[in-house]
């Protein structure tokens, strides 16, 4: 009789399965194996970064009030997930707050820095800054070595690019009711 009232609202599940889709899409190994991301907190965060900004990107160059409003939620969510798992991580009460704040900040400042040679399709300025921001090592090159992986910095500006066309071609009713589709980032290694 009363399951009706205690089912969540399609509209609070929908950024939750957007969320759920840069995450699934963050974790696929080929970003840690033949892109080169570092298989540790902070280069899955970095990959869960970029997704989040593709899709953020995508939903503010629709400017409507309704995909606003989603990009806002999607954010809001990914706020929370950060908050919980610098919990679980260990990371006391009192740091939290700071962490997730230098977190936020870093998912700003990749906005920032990929937003106008995405926008103009840079190749060069994109990989440099691909590049600087995601690169580990001391020779920073198109390709760089760490432990036993490479940075392939061309395949990624690749996945960048497609990735954002791809994203603008999606229909945006689908995006509103929950749907994503990601490319196969293998195709760009």
């Amino acid at each position: 009789m009363f399951a009706g009232l205690f089912k969540r609202s399609r509209a609070h599940e929908v950024p939750q399965e957007l969320y759920g889709s840069v995450v699934a899409q963050a974790r696929l190994p080929v970003f840690f194996t033949d892109f080169g991301f570092e298989d540790t907190v902070t280069g899955r965060f970095d990959v869960i970064l970029l997704h989040l900004f593709l899709l953020s990107r995508r939903l503010v160059r629709e400017d409507t009030p309704l995909s606003q409003s989603l990009n806002q939620e999607i954010f809001d969510h990914f706020t929370e997930e950060t908050d919980r798992a610098l919990r679980e991580l260990g990371v006391g009460d009192t740091t939290v707050p700071k962490r997730k704040k230098k977190m936020i900040h870093s998912f700003y400042a990749l906005v920032q820095d990929l937003s106008e040679p995405l926008d103009g399709s840079d190749r060069e300025k994109l990989a440099q800054l691909v590049n600087s921001r995601f690169a580990k090592g001391e020779n920073q090159g198109l390709e760089i070595a760490h432990k036993d992986i490479h940075f392939n910095v061309g395949a990624l500006v690749n996945y960048i690019l497609e990735t954002s066309k791809s994203l603008d071609a999606f229909p945006v009713a689908r995006i509103l009711a929950g749907e994503l589709e990601w490319p196969k980032p293998e195709k760009y290694v």
